[in-house]
């Protein structure tokens, strides 16, 4: 027993000369390291990415470290590259948007937000549901109140069939007040439950001046948008190639209409897309109340810019009038090609600094008389270990100090846990290892004390027992 006591007292000894050696250990190594690793700082690493013709990037610096866990922006001054800019455009629609396609940026802007009747531009959003539940060779089948929609029509019959794609070329070319109910009847069940799906998608873009009633823009009290609101929706669709063909489109033969085959062709009445260089979409609009409507999108060296004028006189020309100022004034500017490492950030903890890249290229617009472009990567608090891909922070493009674009910033590898975590980690295992042995060996002594105890009360029996034998 007196052994097997020696032997327990050495262990616990020894368990504390080990643990004590780790604690001493990390407080003069791992807890400065520790401390270094968990300030999270940030450098951007200002990689030259590669560029296209039409998108230079000039030489930068590289960057001084961060400072306070905050990035130090990277700053680019772009040469001019007119000696004066062009005068802004005599538009004498009540409201104008003039917007980059590729990144929403505005360059031009008039009473953006202010919300109007939008008239038959509604039916960008009718087209938009439709290209997304149907397939464009789905059959169509219209009823007796598309077919009683008044003012301009295809002239549906009841319970004459037509293809999703027929019905999207009706839409957006002769703009079709009765192929819209159609569709609407056809995705929702009604008009009034489509239009709540209109207005779902919408606040789903970012449109907060627009609410919908009906599909095709006929005039309601309540059905609005605004010039802004309309150059979101049309940005959003143009990411579908057959929205696209549908808006540029002059001439289609509409040949999968099952009744009314006297009224296959349709034309489009557009002088801006008939006559504009670079013309490449347009849906027009016009009721009493709004005026004459239009978005039209143009391009010119790969570049396309999307216009939305409301309450005109002449949208056509108040659409072109904005365009020359866009194509005259501005250009794009690739700032950082898309999974191109741009920026190292220290994760808390981190074995090293995860090494991040935008999801997409980071494109800027910039006028044509020099600009200052600013990019700086505000963070997400994150402690080690990350894997790769994993969101790290959002790189914030400003031009002249205006915010013009925001990408999210991914890692490209995964980060571990740094040494000095790792160490800190095992000397709380250490810590834990000694509270446990210590509570043993107590709980050992009282187990033994209390044995003790038990065969000093027997013994004592024991002893009175043989004095009366």
């Amino acid at each position: 027993m007196k052994r097997v006591r020696a032997l327990v007292g050495m262990t616990a000894r020894a368990t504390k000369a080990a643990v004590a050696a780790c604690v001493l250990a990390y407080a003069v190594c791992a807890l400065p390291l520790a401390r270094a690793a968990d300030q999270g700082v940030i450098v951007l690493r200002l990689d030259e990415s590669e560029t296209t013709p039409q998108e230079t990037t000039p030489e930068a610096a590289p960057a001084p470290p961060a400072v306070g866990g905050r990035a130090v922006p990277r700053v680019i001054d772009v040469p001019p590259s007119i000696a004066r800019p062009v005068p802004k455009p005599a538009v004498k629609a009540a409201s104008v948007v003039l917007m980059d396609a590729a990144t929403g940026q505005v360059i031009y802007s008039k009473n953006a937000h202010v919300r109007r009747p939008n008239a038959s531009t509604t039916k960008i959003m009718t087209a938009i549901l439709l290209i997304e539940h149907c397939k464009m060779t789905d059959k169509i089948t219209a009823s007796k109140k598309a077919c009683e929609t008044p003012y301009t029509s295809i002239h549906l019959k009841p319970g004459e069939q037509i293809s999703a794609r027929d019905l999207l070329m009706a839409l957006m070319v002769r703009s079709a007040n009765d192929a819209a109910v159609a569709a609407a009847e056809h995705i929702a069940g009604s008009t009034a439950a489509f239009a709540q799906m209109m207005n779902k998608k919408a606040r789903e873009i970012g449109c907060t001046d627009t609410h919908f009633v009906t599909p095709n823009g006929l005039y309601s009290k309540n059905h609005y948008s605004s010039a802004y609101d309309l150059c979101l929706m049309a940005r959003y669709a143009f990411r579908y190639p057959v929205f696209n063909e549908a808006i540029s489109t002059r001439k289609h033969f509409l040949n999968s209409r099952t009744i009314n085959r006297k009224d296959l062709a349709v034309f489009s009445r557009c002088k801006f897309l008939k006559n504009y260089s670079g013309a490449d979409g347009a849906k027009s609009g016009y009721i009493k109340q709004a005026g004459y409507c239009l978005v039209g999108s143009a391009t010119r060296n790969g570049w396309r810019l999307v216009c939305a004028v409301l309450k005109s006189d002449n949208a056509g020309r108040d659409v072109a009038a904005a365009m020359d100022y866009g194509f005259s004034n501005f250009e794009p500017y690739l700032v950082a090609r898309a999974n191109t490492p741009l920026a190292e950030v220290e994760i808390k903890g981190g074995a090293g600094s995860a090494v991040a890249a935008p999801v997409e290229d980071v494109r800027v617009v910039v006028p044509k008389t020099g600009a200052r472009i600013v990019t700086r990567l505000d963070p997400v608090a994150l402690e080690a270990p990350i894997d790769k891909g994993a969101k790290v922070g959002t790189l914030v493009a400003l031009v002249n100090g205006v915010p013009a674009a925001k990408v999210e910033m991914r890692a490209v590898e995964d980060v571990g846990i740094s040494f000095a975590r790792r160490a800190w980690r095992w000397t709380k295992i250490g810590a834990v290892v000694l509270a446990i042995a210590a509570v043993g060996r107590r709980y050992g002594a009282a187990s033994a004390k209390s044995a003790r105890r038990r065969r000093y009360r027997v013994a004592a029996s024991l002893r009175g027992t043989d004095r009366f034998r």
